[in-house]
């Protein structure tokens, strides 16, 4: 078995170039119907005179975290659901199967 000669090894590889195309599907990260709504809201915010703006500002701020109060609540209260029925699991398993059982 002979071994391969130590110059096929030294050649240097060519460099390769490699074209980003931004148009293919998924590589957008907010829909452009999304993106559009949000442009003309832009828009409509910018002509309104400053107080409105202000107005229009404390708004959305108390809607933001109105909602964000109710997930945060769902949130809560599917924790207590689960611990309440991890709970019930093991009170059943570990103290009325064995004195079910033991009846038997």
């Amino acid at each position: 078995m002979t071994s391969p000669n130590p110059s096929q090894f030294d050649t240097e590889t060519p460099p390769v170039e490699v074209e980003i195309n931004p148009e293919l599907p998924g590589a957008e990260t907010v829909p452009s119907a999304l993106r559009l709504q949000l442009r003309q809201f832009q828009l409509w915010f910018e002509k309104l005179p400053a107080p409105v703006k202000v107005i229009v500002a404390v708004v959305l701020i108390s809607v933001s975290l109105s909602l964000l109060t109710k997930v945060l609540h769902l949130v809560a209260s599917l924790i207590s659901v689960a611990i309440s029925a991890t709970f019930l699991y093991l009170l059943y398993r570990f103290i009325l199967k064995p004195a079910l059982s033991k009846d038997i």
